[in-house]
């Protein structure tokens, strides 16, 4: 008797083969049968009359990894689909934990606590804490405790403590690096400390990580020039880890920072690996270049085909790359729809929103804000870094709806003042003023076009949450909330960024991912395959996309299976943890 049988589904397995119409046999955690198969042999049967079964989605490009422990049921993923993430991303990992603890941005209001900056980059990691500081307050706000050192301690840790998803491990460079050369690295490295680094790459890869990520743009990896990479990633070679790249792409997120060529820093990762011969994955691609006027739709197209022709023709010179892309073009980890978080520095100052908002009648208060923010000080809002500032912000919500749905140089011209003055004044009207700003190198049509790439693989880039999370809105001191990726980036690939062909949209989240990691015990659907399977109803998928409050589930996936046990039955999970830890020895 097989354990449960997904009975009448229209199977699409991951491999870019065309869909049939058969039934999936599960037994002991594995793919037993797929075929026509008697309803009477099974214990359990899930109609799927109708709907689509395909393997269990990868993501490719996480930082789930840090909030894992607080959200083991994995929601907002598996309610999209995904029931594999890599994990640790950007040069950030959860482990080795050393004496210094890295900021992540799902863990913002702790380090601000501990680390307050003034003009920090509410979308940068490029600040810290003592590692004997944070894990006390970890335990208290995130309900997990901190009980591992090395990498292999944690992912035993990850095993016990049960997980409804899977995760592929991956060390965080910047994690090592910061820990060997400490906070203020910014020099060559001493001997004493490449070996100490290559000794925490060495235990990582042995515990089952499969690489090693690095994150370009933030300290401490800002730091790391390509002689470093170089010698450093070659310590991937003899076990086949892989390079997976935040590549420099916006310069050091602090005032600001020194224009980059962005292609230039796709090309170093390409020629890392083409140097040390290792596998590289060049993370949440975006453009290579930068628009002026950003939102042309033609050029965003020429200028993401341009990037594609690269990377393909490294690849033709023998260079083993793969890359992931976002699924929508409001960029990754967290959104601040909240008008007010534009200035947060100046409301942290004075002690909350209130007295902020009192002390912004004052015209003095006004230039002292006006000065820092055109000075070019502010990375956050800095007209030098992005001269389309005042298109880019739309507003969404607000109390006097008459500037609803426009932009922030629209409401200047209505108001008949500069934009900036604009802002001020919206915000005394309603300190509760929404907007959506988009992100600068990227639109729906270059997103299409990436993902179009028949190597392209996906990335939501965000944290895993449940229906709440820890980054919740508080009037003194709003911030942060998820993407609305971490919900339903998938989703949007498939209703409205992926094309019509579903067998290779298919392959993009499941095959094609699992290529690149290796793994040959999931990704497609075939008898002895690890049981990571979906049904779904494909003509009901739809995002629910909030970019307000964006903790809201998308529908249509009603059935997610993780090594055979229900996690998701008819829409509603199940509390089951049969996830874990995936070694790279044993994938």
């Amino acid at each position: 008797m097989y354990d449960i049988l997904i009975k009448g589904g229209t199977v699409i397995d991951g491999t870019g083969a065309a869909a049939m119409e058969a039934d999936v046999a599960i037994q002991d955690g594995k793919i037993a049968a797929i075929g026509a198969i008697d309803p009477a042999q099974a214990h359990e049967v899930i109609d799927a009359a109708g709907k689509t079964v395909t393997p269990g989605f990868i993501e490719m490009h996480s930082h789930a990894d840090q909030t894992l422990l607080a959200y083991p049921t994995m929601d907002s993923m598996l309610h999209q689909g995904i029931t594999t993430f890599v994990g640790c991303m950007c040069g950030q990992s959860i482990a080795p934990v050393g004496r210094y603890w890295l900021a992540n941005q799902a863990m913002r209001d702790i380090f601000d606590e501990l680390t307050p900056k003034l003009y920090a980059d509410m979308y940068a990691d490029d600040y810290y804490a003592l590692s004997e500081e944070v894990i006390p307050l970890i335990r208290r706000r995130c309900g997990f405790d901190v009980t591992w050192r090395t990498f292999h301690e944690w992912l035993d840790a990850v095993d016990a403590h049960g997980t409804s998803g899977n995760i592929v491990p991956v060390l965080g460079y910047s994690t090592i690096r910061m820990n060997a050369a400490g906070p203020e690295g910014d020099r060559p490295l001493t001997e004493a400390e490449k070996a100490q680094l290559k000794a925490d790459i060495h235990e990582a890869l042995d515990a089952g990580a499969f690489g090693m990520s690095v994150g370009l743009d933030y300290e401490p990896g800002i730091f790391s020039d390509t002689a470093e990479l170089l010698e450093m990633s070659k310590e991937l070679k003899k076990d086949g880890g892989i390079l997976f790249a935040h590549w420099r792409k916006t310069g050091q997120r602090r005032g600001t920072p020194k224009r980059q060529k962005k292609i230039d820093g796709i090309k170093e990762i390409l020629e890392i690996g083409l140097a040390n011969d290792i596998q590289v994955q060049i993370s949440h691609l975006s453009k290579g270049y930068d628009l002026y006027p950003a939102n042309d739709d033609y050029l965003q197209v020429a200028a993401s085909r341009r990037t594609l022709q690269v990377i393909d023709e490294y690849v033709a010179r023998g260079v083993r790359a793969g890359f992931d892309v976002i699924p929508n073009s409001t960029g990754g980890t967290m959104i601040a729809p909240d008008l007010i978080t534009l200035f947060r520095p100046w409301y942290k100052f004075t002690g909350g929103v209130s007295l902020f908002l009192r002390n912004l009648n004052g015209q003095d208060y006004r230039q002292m804000i006006r000065e820092a923010i055109f000075s070019g000080s502010y990375y956050i809002l800095n007209p030098k870094v992005q001269p389309e500032w005042e298109d880019e912000i739309r507003i969404i919500r607000c109390a006097q709806r008459r500037y609803e749905g426009k932009t922030a140089r629209q409401v200047g011209q209505m108001m008949g003042c500069d934009t900036l003055t604009a802002l001020f004044e919206l915000l005394l009207i309603d300190r509760r003023t929404q907007i959506f700003r988009a992100v600068h190198d990227a639109n729906a049509e270059s997103v299409k076009t990436f993902v179009g790439h028949p190597q392209a693989t996906l990335g939501n880039d965000t944290f895993v949450f449940g229906a709440t999370s820890t980054v919740a809105y508080d009037p003194e001191s709003p911030g942060n909330k998820p993407n609305p990726n971490t919900y339903c980036g998938f989703i949007k690939f498939l209703t409205e960024l992926g094309g019509d062909d579903r067998v290779e949209m298919i392959r993009k989240l499941t095959g094609r991912p699992a290529e690149l990691l290796h793994l040959k015990k999931r990704g497609t659907l075939a008898a002895g395959k690890q049981a990571d399977v979906l049904g779904m109803d494909w003509e009901a998928l739809k995002t629910n996309e909030n970019v307000i409050d964006p903790t809201v589930y998308p529908d249509g996936i009603q059935h997610v299976l993780v090594n055979g046990v229900p996690v998701i039955r008819d829409g509603r999970h199940t509390g089951a943890l049969p996830g874990g830890a995936i070694r790279r020895q044993d994938c």
